[in-house]
């Protein structure tokens, strides 16, 4: 199958088939409309038509269908390209294009829309038509040619024709300038497309064709920048690739273009689709590369015309980022119009996609202002109403004069590259018709553009009538060379032509056969590189040729040797350097298209009746030195992303898979033990993710998670004010550094400040605990670093060790008033309950002494101790009309506005085998000295309390507060810095109606454990202890993946975090803290007999040591806080 990669389409298989019924033009519009979605309100409407302008949309059929109806009256579409999908005949596609029309103008359309074809000529015509359409050479063929004057005639002709018929825009002309390589096999994409292998014909033939375009007042478009010539597809990623760097294209590739812009010759210009990873260090394709377009088009060649992308139904894009996203990427980066060729809903979904976000403002206004501005100039060019609605035919004399054209420079471009073996009549024997054979050997070739008439039958350029040849058993395609048998057999006679096609199955003892009685055997190929199976083909033909030199016929006669002669029907160098194949020289012709207009030339040539003037154009090629023209880093178009709402039921797979293959999970991690991750997600009221993914595949390509703190009541300057955590971004790390992460930063910023009022946002994962593998500041990578500079760009600071920075304005809730508050079922350890290493905390029953079975008040707030205006009943609390804990909440969350945070290393340990772990004596002697005692507290409003009670102005604590500057929160940074949102987050709960309780559900799954001051009973150290199964586990998804899979589908595991000791207490606080940690362990013995695991958070360098002597060991080290992000 000839492959000369011109052909576009969906990379989704459309449903192509289409009614052909001749139907109202905007029959069903109105009941299609209904049925949409999209809100029709005034703003809508002016946001959907304007961003109707910035697209080229194609269809399915050759009628007027619903979805081009509605494509043009709702979305207001400004172009529409049309291709053999379209077309019957030239007389149907006029009729088309004014139904079209009439539909643009019915909707208020200002300017007629843009209709587009892709006409080159030769093999790559859109429409043919026998009447009204001349068929023309294509590019090389023109080349070949060399004659200015001649190409200048044919491409005026060619605009002419189109022009009658309706069309407005033809995409051309080919300036991509082919790369001379003596390696055949390379598959290269343009092939005959271009016009030849040097800068000289590419640049004179360029300009020629697109003056003759202008001045037949047809819009024109050179292609594909940056240059095509050299590309290769990459048949790993089966993506079109372009190795050449900035400088290369700047000295090569691009000079056709400057030229042509400089004598303002370009109407547009379209970015292609290929790879430029010399220019890129990437895989991104050309036309949503800010390098490519904004630097190179726009600012280096300074072109201010329009630029189209190509079509964007790319098999790798759709893979990669998603067809949609790659429109709204290829428009940010300075496309002015976004090519779709086909498919209803990804082009409705690509406008409304593209809507969002420039009414979101993600794309500058300028920005889209200026294309505007250039897609109307380019408007401002086309006819009136009135000439597009009354298009006529040409005459038959001016289309009579065309087709003499054509046939004159087909003449002129056919190329015999070596003539071994010609003229063929040397080797046919006069009298002896029945010897005089030759035999045509071609391959399968499937037409690259073809039509379907009203029928369903598809037909070609070359295609034959079934009336006349209803007894051949065609395969399609086998009809292309049918016309050119006929001709060669009746060119003259006493001679028989057979003809056969092959294909990658090789020769069969058929082909072979026919060899043998063959004289002449006329080998046809077809973009070899491509089809590399032709050249096995070839070399089978060849040997058998050669082997017949000395054998004889059953008659004694010698059979003599077999000529072959090779016709390439397209690229002149599939067999070029092939002189002596299989031994003997053979004769070499290039035609560069199949058309029948280019084949019918063969038989005059192949008889020595003609001489072929053509010449491979610009075989030898010399580049133009310009210098070496510098391309900078892109400073001001970055790309545009579509940024939406995590979505569990679309998301929650793909999510997965971006975190394994980001390292961030295991492999072997199956999605239903990541129960704690899930739960955080389904969190929407104070958990919010954002994606940008492929809308195609739904693959994620980056995630941002934020957590917020509600405050409440809590205002400043009268504006209510929360806080928040930014605390995960990930973009997939084969597409980085394509402005992802940007937009996910920028989308979750905004939300936070905008819709849910944040005063202050901190970079970093405190809690809740997203995931605390490869820290940025630990892990010295080159993508952390990376990471670093990237965060570095929106202002963070990473430098000290402080990180602190106030909010303006100060907090108008006043502190709520002191309290005591009565333990409710309280279970105090003595040091006695430690000693003996075994515990029973069943519904609050402990073993041990009768004093510590009192359940005592014990002074939270030292200046006052008026009890709260509520009564506890049943582990529940029934709030007065006052509702002082409501205030309290507020307090609370007021000092995570003005806390100060210091940027410490922590520590993630773990205990394996809790079973068999035992508390070390010498700590117990140590906490029988202190006279410390443990207790389970059941409300962590307590511990909350406990704190402001100290450093809330508290006279008897004055000292301790002239210590601290009177900052009432200094004295806490410990306790800020890692357990203050972990007992909020209890608090709230604590504070909520029975039936909404999560984590105090009355299913031991989560306690708090205080250490208690011998004397006062003070509270002076606190921790949390929960199970895998208590619902608190959402807020540590990094668990699951550091634990085994066995304990994290069932969930047995334990979790003790929240720890912290008064700083009043710092000569005391490691012997709190691992007394603390060492009640918790037996309580987990004792309480969650199945958790075979612990694991304990939040651990700084000094108590290392200490855990793990008691059996600990260290899973992971991280920072909590890395800066703080200010509203700008």
């Amino acid at each position: 199958m000839l492959a000369l990669n011109r052909k576009r389409h969906s990379s989704i298989n459309d449903e192509t088939v289409n009614k052909r019924e001749k139907k109202n033009p905007t029959e069903g519009i109105n009941d299609y409309e209904n049925s949409d979605n999209e809100t029709n309100s005034d703003r809508d409407t002016y946001f959907r038509t304007l961003v109707g302008n910035f697209f080229i949309v194609g269809f399915e059929g050759t009628t007027v269908t619903k979805e081009i109806s509605i494509l043009i009256s709702k979305y207001h579409v400004s172009s529409i390209i049309l291709s053999g999908k379209n077309f019957i005949n030239a007389s149907q596609a006029k009729s088309l294009i004014q139904e079209l029309q009439t539909v643009a103008k019915r909707s208020g359309y200002k300017y007629p829309l843009i209709f587009v074809i892709d006409e080159e000529g030769g093999m790559l015509n859109s429409l043919f038509d026998g009447d009204y359409v001349t068929q023309f050479p294509g590019a090389m063929s023109m080349g070949a040619a060399g004659i200015t004057e001649l190409a200048y005639k044919v491409y005026r002709a060619m605009a002419k024709e189109l022009k009658s018929i309706g069309f407005s825009m033809c995409l051309g002309p080919v300036l991509d300038i082919l790369k001379n390589t003596s390696n055949t096999f390379i598959q290269q994409m343009i092939g005959v497309r271009a016009y030849g292998y040097d800068l000289e014909s590419t640049l004179k033939l360029g300009e020629v064709a697109a003056k003759a375009f202008k001045d037949e007042n047809i819009l024109n478009c050179g292609k594909h920048f940056p240059g095509y010539g050299s590309a290769t597809i990459n048949s790993n990623f089966e993506l079109p690739m372009i190795f050449e760097s900035a400088e290369q294209l700047f000295e090569f590739n691009l000079v056709p273009y400057i030229e042509l812009i400089k004598e303002d010759l370009l109407d547009s210009v379209l970015v292609g689709g290929c790879a430029v990873p010399g220019v890129n260090n990437n895989d991104l394709h050309a036309c949503l590369s800010p390098t490519i377009v904004t630097n190179m088009l726009r600012e280096k060649l300074k072109f201010n015309g329009v630029v189209i992308s190509e079509c964007l139904l790319l098999e790798a894009l759709d893979r990669n980022f998603g067809v949609v996203q790659g429109c709204i990427s290829a428009f940010s980066v300075g496309c002015d119009l976004i090519m779709l060729c086909s498919n209803f809903d990804i082009q409705k979904q690509a406008i409304m996609a593209l809507k969002s976000v420039i009414e979101d403002q993600l794309i500058s206004p300028t920005i889209v202002n200026k294309s505007l501005e250039r897609i109307q100039n380019l408007q401002q060019k086309l006819p009136s109403w009135e000439d597009v609605l009354t298009t006529q035919f040409l005459t038959p004399d001016i289309l009579a004069y065309h087709k003499l054209l054509s046939k004159k420079a087909y003449e002129k471009s056919i190329t015999l590259i070596r003539d071994a073996g010609m003229p063929i009549s040397k080797y046919l024997m006069a009298g002896v018709e029945n010897e005089n054979t030759i035999l045509m050997l071609t391959p399968l070739i499937s037409p690259l553009y073809e039509t379907v008439d009203s029928n369903g039958v598809k037909t070609h350029i070359n295609s034959i009538l079934s009336h006349d040849y209803g007894n051949l058993n065609l395969n399609y395609g086998e009809d292309v060379f049918i016309k050119l048998g006929e001709l060669l057999s009746s060119y003259k006679p006493g001679y028989k032509v057979f003809h056969t096609s092959y294909n990658s199955n090789g020769l069969t003892s058929f082909h072979e056969e026919l060899i043998l009685k063959s004289k002449v055997i006329l080998f046809f190929c077809a973009e070899t590189t491509n089809n590399l199976y032709q050249v096995g083909v070839s070399k089978h033909v060849s040997m058998l040729c050669n082997s017949m030199a000395n054998k004889k016929n059953s008659l004694g006669r010698s059979l003599g040797g077999k000529k072959m002669i090779i016709i390439s029907v397209a690229s002149p160098t599939d067999f070029l350097y092939d002189i002596n194949l299989g031994g003997s020289p053979t004769g070499y012709i290039c035609t560069y298209d199949y058309t029948i207009n280019a084949l019918c030339n063969l038989p005059k040539i192949l008889f020595g009746d003609f001489k072929a003037t053509g010449k491979i154009p610009g075989f030898s090629t010399h580049a133009l030195q310009n210098g070496v023209a510098q391309c900078s880093d892109n400073k001001h178009r970055k790309h545009s992303w579509l940024v939406e709402i995590f979505s569990y039921k679309r998301d929650w797979e793909n999510l997965i898979n971006l975190l394994k293959n980001n390292n961030y999970l295991d492999y072997s991690v199956k999605e239903t033990s990541l129960i704690s991750l899930k739960r955080l997600l389904f969190d929407t009221k104070n958990h919010r993710s954002f994606v940008v993914r492929n809308t195609s595949s739904n693959t994620i390509l980056g995630i941002s998670s934020a957590w917020v703190y509600s405050s409440g009541d809590l205002q400043v300057n009268g504006k209510k004010l929360n806080v928040a955590n930014l605390m995960f971004l990930l973009v997939d790390k084969n597409k980085r550094n394509i402005s992802i992460g940007n937009h996910l930063y920028s989308k979750t910023i905004k939300y936070l400040f905008e819709e849910r009022s944040c005063g202050k946002i901190y970079l970093g994962r405190n809690f809740p605990k997203f995931t605390i593998v490869n820290d940025l500041l630990l892990n010295f990578t080159e993508e952390n670093n990376k990471a670093l500079n990237f965060f570095k760009s929106f202002g963070c600071d990473f430098s000290g060790e402080i990180v602190m920075q106030e909010v303006k304005g100060r907090s108008n809730i006043k502190p709520t008033n002191p309290f005591t508050i009565g333990v409710d079922n309280s279970s105090r350890i003595s040091v006695n309950t430690l000693l003996a290493g075994s515990m029973k905390m069943d519904k609050g029953d402990v073993s041990v002494s009768q004093e510590d079975y009192q359940v005592q008040e014990y002074p939270l707030d030292l200046k006052n101790n008026s009890p709260i205006s509520g009564a506890f009943s049943n582990g529940s609390i029934e709030f007065s009309q006052n509702n002082e804990l409501s205030k309290l909440h507020d307090e609370f969350t007021s000092r995570l506005l003005n806390r100060t945070l210091k940027r410490q290393i922590r520590y993630l340990m773990r205990l394996d085998d809790i079973s068999s772990w035992q508390v070390a004596e010498n700590l117990v002697r140590q906490l029988q000295v202190v006279g410390i005692m443990f207790d389970i507290c059941k409300n962590p409003g307590d511990i909350l309390s406990s704190h402001k009670g100290k450093y809330s102005g508290s006279n008897s604590y004055s000292s301790e507060s002239d210590l601290y500057n009177n900052d009432d929160v200094s004295q806490l940074t410990e306790f800020a810095n890692n357990s203050y949102e972990v007992y909020l987050e209890l608090y709230k709960d604590f504070c909520s109606q029975n039936d909404d309780k999560q984590y105090f559900d009355g299913s031991g799954n989560l306690d708090i454990i205080v250490a208690l001051e011998p004397t006062k009973r003070y509270v002076v150290g606190s921790l949390v202890v929960f199970n895998g199964k208590s619902k608190f586990s959402k807020f540590y998804p990094c668990l699951e993946s550091l634990s085994s899979e066995k304990l994290m589908q069932k969930n047995e595991y334990a979790c003790i975090t929240g720890h912290f000791i008064d700083p009043l207490y710092t000569t005391l606080s490691e012997v709190f803290k691992l007394g603390l940690i060492c009640t918790a362990l037996m309580y987990v013995k004792g309480q969650y007999r199945k958790c075979s695991e612990c694991f304990i958070t939040d651990i700084d360098e000094k108590q290392i040591r200490s855990l793990q002597d008691n059996g600990f060991k260290t899973v992971e080290k991280y920072y909590n806080y890395y800066s703080v992000i200010s509203e700008e």
